[in-house]
């Protein structure tokens, strides 16, 4: 089984390097069952990070180049690397293959350990979008909390004792206002690898996106589960993603 984590920006071009994608693929295969290969690919264009729903948008078009192109490469299932799931319903439109949501999977993972969840974010101007996310997904009225920890995406790993120290603060108000369940709310958070250990100190299940997303596609493509065409119809007609008209 092939599985393929499909970054929407150019990261080996920006501050973290081409090493942290060498990272990511290691991350994923040490998590991934035997017998699954996973790849990290990224597009050539789109936003170093996404830190606003401008972003996102703007990191759709490589993720709908990439998903029929991939899968005709001969991968099982693709990952989205955006914990926003960017371009995910119009992806399981034009691909066959399980397109996986890190958003969708790490949100349904969390309802199902616990009733309420909070997510943890980057910044605070991310929080609008995930709550329209969830609203989307018709979990909002499982969503506790939305926090940020107040670090941008590309800081994260550099500062990751703080980042650590700032989710257990931000985490601790979530429970507060009602949550029994965290789930990471960025992509770049989960390969920091900190769920078990926050999970540990908190005493509640703490959900990884990274991994619920790679268990997620595994799971599907194991099982040969494919988008419904009845809620992700193929056009009728040829699409092209860099081209208007």
């Amino acid at each position: 089984m092939r599985i393929v984590y499909f970054l929407p920006g150019p990261m080996s071009r920006g501050p973290l390097g081409p090493e942290e994608l060498v990272r990511r693929q290691a991350f994923l295969n040490e998590h991934a069952f035997r017998g699954t290969e996973a790849v990290v690919r990224e597009t050539e264009n789109g936003p170093a990070s996404v830190e606003s729903s401008a972003e996102e948008y703007l990191s759709v078009p490589g993720i709908l180049e990439a998903a029929p192109r991939l899968e005709a490469e001969g991968f099982d299932a693709m990952i989205i690397g955006c914990f926003g799931d960017p371009g995910l319903a119009p992806a399981r439109e034009l691909a066959g293959f399980p397109v996986i949501g890190p958003g969708q999977a790490g949100a349904l993972a969390a309802a199902q350990m616990g009733q309420r969840f909070a997510i943890i974010t980057v910044v605070d101007e991310v929080v609008p979008a995930i709550r329209r996310q969830m609203r989307g997904y018709g979990l909002e009225g499982l969503v506790a909390d939305i926090r940020a920890v107040d670090v941008p995406v590309l800081e994260l790993r550099q500062r990751a004792e703080q980042v650590l120290q700032t989710l257990e603060t931000e985490a601790h108000a979530a429970l507060r206002a009602g949550a029994d369940t965290l789930v990471l709310g960025c992509m770049t958070m989960g390969f920091l690898d900190v769920a078990r250990k926050l999970g540990e100190r908190l005493g509640v299940p703490v959900i990884n996106p990274v991994l619920a997303a790679l268990k997620a596609a595994e799971s599907f493509a194991a099982t040969g589960v494919r988008p419904s065409p009845r809620a992700y119809p193929p056009p009728r007609k040829e699409v092209s993603p860099l081209t208007v008209g």
